[in-house]
């Protein structure tokens, strides 16, 4: 059995695409499964990043870290979540770093390895769409939030779209993801 033949994956991918079983083993192939213990670095801020990830289990955190030290969190991908680096795909620099904040277990595969499977699937090409249209929504959306709504709000929304992340997630990283203090965090929750 291929070592990311795991059930929640193939539920993920049937999402998006209907591909032949020859075609999927060599999709399945470019993962390797990876255990990560709490507060290990996937991706150092400003490292070069080019790769795919599939949560199995736990939590990550996306984040940026300021030159005084200050850590602002980007996203956060539980278990069934896929993400990519879209600066990797172009061969350039992210300048956020990804840590696990769960012991976790995450596939992940070289995102050019994913790339060459384009030319000839179709089904590839259009599951990276699917996943990229999604980082897009998602980052359209926070933005538009930061500019549309308070921090009340922006807590208030976070709780009601990802209330299994809100329930793990401690006050310092939530505050962080929503751009306000701890001492704000705990105004808007009291």
């Amino acid at each position: 059995m291929n070592k990311s033949n795991n059930p929640l994956f193939l539920d993920f991918l049937k999402q998006y695409v209907n591909i032949n079983s020859k075609e999927l083993n060599r999709l399945l192939n470019l993962f390797e499964l990876q255990k990560y213990q709490n507060k290990t670095h996937i991706v150092k801020p400003s490292e070069a990043n080019n790769t795919l990830f599939f949560i199995i289990s736990g939590l990550v955190r996306y984040y940026y870290l300021t030159d005084d030290g200050k850590e602002w969190n980007r996203a956060f991908l539980a278990e069934g979540m896929m993400s990519t680096s879209l600066a990797g795909g172009l061969k350039s620099i992210d300048h956020y770093g990804i840590q696990v904040i769960e012991d976790s277990e995450i596939l992940l595969a070289d995102f050019s390895e994913f790339q060459l499977l384009f030319n000839d699937n179709p089904m590839i090409e259009r599951l990276q769409r699917k996943l990229i249209e999604n980082i897009l929504i998602t980052k359209m959306n926070r933005e538009r939030s930061f500019l549309q709504s308070s921090a009340k709000q922006r807590y208030i929304d976070f709780v009601e779209q990802y209330p299994e992340i809100f329930q793990r997630v401690t006050q310092y990283h939530l505050a962080s993801y929503l751009g306000i203090t701890e001492a704000s965090l705990s105004r808007i929750i009291s």
